[in-house]
């Protein structure tokens, strides 16, 4: 660590500047200094001010490169290193420590001490403990002793507030446990519990539990740390396992075991034993949950690949929802956002797995579980890369099946222009010979080093905007995007700005530009409605009203007559659905009363479209011993996999809203149709 000032930021950011690669991006230093861009560029200046100071060159900016410090500075700066003192940490890491030592129960934990410990003033750490309230552990607080601070409260609660921070990765808290006794030893215990079960851990959660397990183990020394009660468990092999591990190095307790055993089968799951009783049970649902997704999107999913996939990954769903060990990354506000149209369909598509569960799911699970459904939609399933083509990036993803899922098809659909390979886990990549024709960057969700001549890139599994930017940094620096075009659009624009404007950060809006550029395509650019509404497909021509009585075979017919008029479905598309139905019963009912008919595109579908039918007399489908009331057909003709989805989320609301399907059900003519549709089409918009 560099000092040229009392200010710890400073030292930090030019520490920063005088390792690793020459040239530092806004986005690098946000990242290692866990700071925002405004923030950045204030300790920029103030760096300047100390560099000025001490009669050194402030610090330079390449437009096309970033920040970097001249080598006349670099040798400078030598006689200013420090090499044992102790990084400086921000507010959020100085609190996260404190309560890391409140949770240790450190003896003497006075503010003098803290204040040594964490190389900032006793005024700062009082300041801390008043900001400290809100990230407490839940049911927990800071008393005052004779001794200095204590945290008194639910043990449960700091037990999870430590297994959260593990599973963020917090590397403050993950120091802190490398140097506690067992590691190892859990480390071979639990690659033998995954053995003998046949469930295998994926790389992340298997390291996170190695790293849970060696702390607990090394709480379980002071007994005032016990859980009590009693605690109801199977005697299975999970439970077996717990017990011999604590009677190993601590008391064994029905309460501990029970605990224990929750968090070991809430791990998710890399591979499952399917000869498990549960496995089976749980396969059967999740069957259930893709055929209620093909009824309701018109896609067919039940599929050996993706059902096993699925089904693997509702495994540690199931006991996470069931044991409260919340899942919660703040990435997935993004992948909600990017599967919006998916969330509902996926939500009306988990029933069955909610009543096997007994608990309704929440956000965060359902939408990692809608990025399976999006994967399959969009073709990308869990034998991607049958292809022959050499990959241009190799991908190593720790985290999962789902995360892998949403790293691989959010890669993909940014870089179009780049081949990457399926998602491999760190045992399949250390296996790989990269010495001959090998791909020009491994990107991975794993800590580790480049062990070949190939670049290895860190990437978070569910990326943000900055992982995005390091990451279109380096594809331009091996060669991976083609900047032809974009590089004169972004040259020209730039030139006009700054004639007219200063800009403070002229590396990170060139960035950004290419960025822009480089997902805008001028053809596909001024292409609006890619996925069409719900309004945009039910226009006046496809709605009838009919007052009269007849069977559900020409209900059928009739609803699908609008399509046939306008060219969008072939006649023999009405037979082929009356044949389905015929053959595998009523599952295209998707509500009470609705039917949401339709086949494949290859049985007559010219284009895309949809059509409405409401019989003011319902009928009575019957076919294979089962009588559906009918008094809605929605009629769908789809051309591919992805192009309506969108409308029937929107259809899958209206539904949904009882007030809005009485008014459907209701209406006498095409205006109040029009109301109700346009609603459930902003509601979902």
């Amino acid at each position: 660590m560099l000092s040229i000032s009392e200010k710890g930021q400073i030292n930090l950011l030019v520490s920063i500047l005088a390792e690793g690669k020459k040239y530092k991006t806004v986005a690098d230093l946000e990242d290692k200094m866990s700071l925002s861009r405004r923030s950045v560029f204030y300790w920029l200046k103030q760096t300047n001010e100390a560099l000025k100071a001490l009669g050194l060159d402030d610090i330079q900016r390449l437009a096309q490169g970033g920040y970097f410090l001249t080598q006349s500075t670099l040798d400078d700066l030598q006689e200013h290193n420090q090499a044992d003192t102790r990084p400086v940490l921000n507010a959020d890491e100085r609190r996260q420590m404190i309560i890391w030592a409140l949770i240790q129960h450190n003896p003497h934990l006075s503010l003098v001490n803290l204040s040594e410990h964490l190389a900032v003033s006793k005024n700062t750490v009082i300041k801390d403990f008043r900001e400290l309230t809100p990230n407490l552990p839940a049911d927990t607080e800071v008393i005052n002793t004779s001794h200095g601070k204590a945290l008194v409260g639910s043990e449960g609660a700091q037990r999870q507030w430590v297994y959260q921070q593990l599973a963020q990765q917090n590397p403050l808290i993950i120091q802190q446990i490398r140097q506690l006794p067992h590691l190892q030893t859990v480390t071979e215990q639990l690659a033998q519990l995954q053995v003998e079960t046949g469930n295998s851990y994926s790389g992340d959660a298997a390291q996170l539990l190695i790293w849970y397990l060696t702390w607990l183990l090394a709480r379980l020394r002071d007994r005032d740390r016990e859980l009590t009660g009693a605690s109801n468990y199977p005697l299975d092999r999970y439970s077996q396992w717990c017990e011999a591990l604590l009677a190993q190095y601590g008391r064994v307790t029905s309460a501990e075991v029970g605990n224990l055993r929750k968090l070991l089968l809430a791990g998710q799951l890399q591979q499952v034993n399917e000869d498990g009783q549960f496995s089976k049970q749980l396969l059967t649902t999740t069957k259930k949950v893709a055929q209620r997704f093909s009824s309701v999107s018109g896609i067919d999913l039940v599929t050996e690949a993706f059902l096993g996939a699925l089904a693997t990954h509702l495994y540690s769903t199931y006991f996470r929802i069931k044991y409260n060990v919340q899942y919660h990354n703040a990435n997935l506000t993004d992948v909600k956002l990017e599967y919006s149209y998916l969330m509902s369909l996926t939500k009306y598509a988990l029933k069955p797995f909610e009543d096997f569960l007994q608990s309704p799911v929440s956000s965060d699970e359902l939408a990692l579980i809608a990025v399976y459904f999006g994967g399959e939609v969009k073709r990308i399933s869990p034998d991607w890369l049958d292809s022959e083509k050499q990959p241009d990036v190799i991908l190593v993803c720790t985290s999962g099946i789902g995360t892998s899922l949403i790293l691989y098809q959010q890669l993909s659909d940014r870089y179009p222009g780049i081949s990457f390979s399926q998602p491999f886990s760190l045992e399949e990549f250390q296996k790989m010979d990269l010495t001959h024709g090998g791909p020009k960057l491994v990107l991975t969700t794993a800590k580790m080093t480049a062990t070949t001549d190939v670049p290895v890139l860190w990437v978070q599994a569910i990326p943000t905007s900055n992982d995005f930017q390091r990451l279109s940094q380096e594809f331009r620096q091996l060669g991976l995007l083609d900047n032809s075009r974009e590089t004169k659009l972004v040259h020209a624009i730039l030139d006009i700005i700054t004639d007219y404007a200063r800009v403070d950060d002229f590396e990170g809006l060139t960035a950004s530009l290419r960025d822009y550029f480089q997902q805008v395509q001028p053809e596909t650019a001024v292409t609006p409605n890619d996925r069409p509404s719900l309004a945009d497909l039910l226009t006046e021509p496809h709605i009838q009203l009919v007052d009269g009585a007849m069977d559900w075979q020409a209900a059928v017919h009739t609803a699908m007559a609008p399509l046939e008029r306008d060219g969008s479905v072939q006649t023999k598309y009405a037979d082929q659905i009356i044949k389905i139905t015929l053959e595998n019963g009523p599952y295209m009912m998707i509500k009470e009363g609705v039917m949401l008919a339709h086949a494949k595109p290859e049985d007559g579908v010219n284009r895309l479209g949809m059509s409405l039918l409401i019989l003011k007399e319902p009928t009575i489908l019957q076919v294979n011993g089962q009588s559906k009331r009918l008094q809605v057909i929605f009629g769908l003709a789809s051309v591919d996999r992805d192009a309506h989805v969108h409308a029937l989320s929107q259809l899958l609301a209206l539904l949904q809203d009882e007030g809005l399907y009485q008014q459907l059900l209701t209406a006498n003519e095409y205006s109040k149709i029009k109301t109700v549709i346009g609603e459930s089409t902003r509601q979902q918009a």
